[in-house]
């Protein structure tokens, strides 16, 4: 745990330093608007990667550095049928082992840089305060996925960075980014209807018929993935039949708080009509998506439709922000972060300590932290 506080700690001490740094100029309408320098952002993640990129036995670390080893070190030598799952990862990794480096650390390291500086981009342009969006990145433990479910973890962070594709409508581009994506984990598939899906206006009747339609299908993957397990079973997704079958799903605490951002702007809706932000009405579809799936891996089998919201969750940590800017008024946004932030703080000593129970580990830091 104590690795984890001090990730915290330093997105806090910096953030404190980006304020006391920060500049003001002037906007479009001749106002003066703070500016913070991106370089803050990014060392506020520069510890977070690093410590991620260290480890040695946190999650399912020690499946992917056995993955990794085992992998050939010469391009010439991977099989298509040998690597039936996720074959963009595969090759990019041999090419890494073989044109860079065969240390596990510093391919970690690597995967754990990309996701973090995606997440730093997508904070810095799209968030309304940087710092609380790292907090929170932390806090609501999205950050948990660059431990454990790194190939996903890539796909959403690199989605997450290029949020103007779906904001400013450029189909075709976001279209061929999910396709080379789906190379690395093949649930990328799944943002193509997401497309269409957040093109709906927040807070309206298709609104509530898409809720309807998240939860037919989300209440049916059981039953599709018990018709069609007989086809998986002698392929790479048998691990996956098999943890679906023994899971009791997520908690039903983690859809809570997946939905407060949504129940939020559903307080507030008249002054985010008036907004008129594409980008937050596409991160308040995205958070009402998250909380609904989780809510539905509450009572089924976690690992299959459980695996699906962070797709969504990542959008809550510009909502959230957002939020609390534009709809209370100056004197309460201070209680508000106040109260939020404790929220969160016990909800991530809950999960990490009592949910997770992920002790941290670092053969090359000579760490054993509980």
């Amino acid at each position: 745990m104590a690795v984890y506080y001090s990730m915290i700690i330093w997105v806090v001490f910096i953030g404190v330093i980006g304020e006391l740094s920060a500049t003001f100029k002037k906007n479009e309408l001749g106002e003066y608007e703070k500016h913070i320098s991106k370089a803050f952002v990014f060392i506020a993640m520069a510890y977070i990667v690093f410590m991620i990129g260290m480890r040695s036995g946190v999650g399912d670390t020690a499946a992917y550095i056995k993955m990794f080893e085992d992998m050939p070190s010469n391009i010439l030598e991977f099989s298509a049928e040998q690597y039936t799952k996720d074959r963009g990862f595969t090759i990019l990794s041999i090419l890494f082992k073989q044109f860079i480096s065969q240390d596990y650390h510093a391919w970690l390291f690597t995967i754990a840089a990309i996701s973090g500086l995606a997440v730093s981009r997508a904070v810095y342009k799209y968030s309304s305060n940087y710092f609380y969006s790292l907090f929170l990145f932390i806090t609501m433990v999205q950050f948990v996925w660059m431990l454990n479910g790194i190939r996903q973890f890539i796909v959403v962070s690199i989605l997450f960075a290029n949020l103007d594709l779906i904001v400013d409508k450029k189909p075709i581009q976001f279209f061929i980014l999910v396709g080379l994506l789906s190379t690395i984990h093949i649930t990328a598939w799944i943002m193509i209807p997401v497309y269409f899906y957040v093109q709906i206006k927040p807070f309206t009747m298709e609104q509530l018929l898409a809720i309807v339609a998240i939860l037919v299908v989300g209440l049916s993957i059981d039953k599709i993935a018990g018709v069609y397990s007989y086809k998986l079973e002698d392929t790479a997704y048998k691990g996956y039949l098999q943890a679906a079958a023994t899971s009791d799903g997520s908690n039903i605490l983690r859809s809570v708080v997946a939905i407060c951002p949504y129940a939020l702007a559903w307080f507030g809706r008249k002054n985010i009509m008036n907004k008129k932000s594409k980008l937050i009405d596409t991160c308040i579809n995205m958070s009402l998506a998250s909380g609904l799936l989780y809510f539905i891996s509450s009572f089924s089998g976690g690992i299959l439709i459980g695996r699906l919201p962070v797709y969504f969750d990542m959008y809550n940590i510009i909502l959230l922000p957002w939020l609390i800017k534009n709809i209370f008024e100056i004197k309460e946004r201070r209680l508000v972060y106040l109260v939020v932030s404790i929220c969160f703080l016990f909800f991530f000593y809950y999960k990490v300590k009592v949910g997770m129970g992920m002790d941290y580990i670092s053969d090359i830091l000579n760490l054993r932290v509980k």
